[in-house]
């Protein structure tokens, strides 16, 4: 029964309890309630992914450069009971940096998928291409390296002139020196824009400067046999022929030679910094 005082030390207190009825009628009220309700669904199950099983992989070519071709490209071929969505993952120290869904793909047939480095992205290290159903377990598919640049004289050569040697007028070398032979190919170290080209009879001979893709810097080459085949704005890709290795400009009483500038900032804004570094570390894999 509902009463409306309660007993307490030192005094009566105005409230509402329940009594043992009231206990028995809240119960039956909730029951009812609960009667009414509608039924709670199991939460759904997600369907299993497909059967896949990756029967062929390849990845090519195993040494790629960033902004030049071939693009990195993997391979596959998959078994399965029907047309199957998959994913293709590009991983680099653990993290996908890239994926692609590619939907309802036939099995047993040869399949390809290509990333162009330029898209943005770390522009040096080992990838993996991972293949699996969409929404399942990828696999590994085959690994490359990516490299950033290409050593600009693919021939053989020796080192000259260092970055910083004095030059007569006050003047200080602003670059490295390759001793090459006349005529050897020379190649773009990173692809770009070609930013300027020209002669000068009193330093650099003829000479060109390219504007290099994904980064603020410009790279300049002189000394070179005959003019550059490129035109300013021409788009040129990491290891494409540049010219050819010349004694021209103030290289004539030396011999032949490339004479290599790197501007962190872009070409005569801001200053030029030694580029021997770079240039051996090129030099190991090109």
């Amino acid at each position: 029964m509902l009463t409306s005082s309660s007993r307490y030390a030192g005094g009566t207190r105005r409230g509402w309890r329940v009594g043992t009825s009231g206990v028995v009628a809240y119960a039956a009220i909730a029951l009812a309630l609960t009667a009414n309700s509608p039924a709670q669904e199991p939460p759904a199950t997600p369907p299993p992914s497909p059967a896949v099983e990756l029967t062929y992989s390849d990845v090519h070519p195993g040494e790629a450069f960033f902004d030049a071709e071939p693009l990195p490209t993997v391979s596959y071929e998959f078994s399965a009971a029907e047309p199957t969505d998959v994913r293709v993952e590009l991983v680099r120290a653990g993290k996908v940096r890239r994926a692609w869904s590619e939907p309802a793909q036939t099995p047993f047939v040869r399949h390809s998928v290509s990333w162009d480095p330029t898209d943005g992205g770390p522009d040096h290290g080992r990838f993996t291409f991972r293949v699996g159903p969409e929404g399942g377990v990828t696999r590994p598919a085959g690994s490359f390296r990516l490299r950033d640049h290409e050593f600009p004289v693919p021939g053989d050569h020796s080192y000259g002139d260092r970055f910083g040697a004095p030059r007569s007028g006050g003047r200080t070398h602003e670059g490295q020196d390759l001793w090459a032979n006349c005529g050897a190919t020379l190649v773009a170290a990173r692809g770009g824009t070609v930013q300027a080209k020209g002669f000068s009879a009193a330093l650099y001979g003829y000479y060109v400067t390219i504007d290099a893709t994904g980064t603020e810097r410009d790279y300049f080459y002189s000394h070179l046999a005959g003019p550059t085949p490129l035109g300013d704005g021409d788009r040129v890709l990491t290891g494409e022929r540049i010219g050819a290795v010349g004694r021209t400009g103030n290289a004539q009483s030396e011999g032949c030679q490339l004479h290599f500038e790197l501007w962190p900032h872009g070409w005569h804004d801001g200053e030029p910094v030694d580029p021997l570094r770079n240039l051996r570390r090129w030099d190991t894999w090109s």
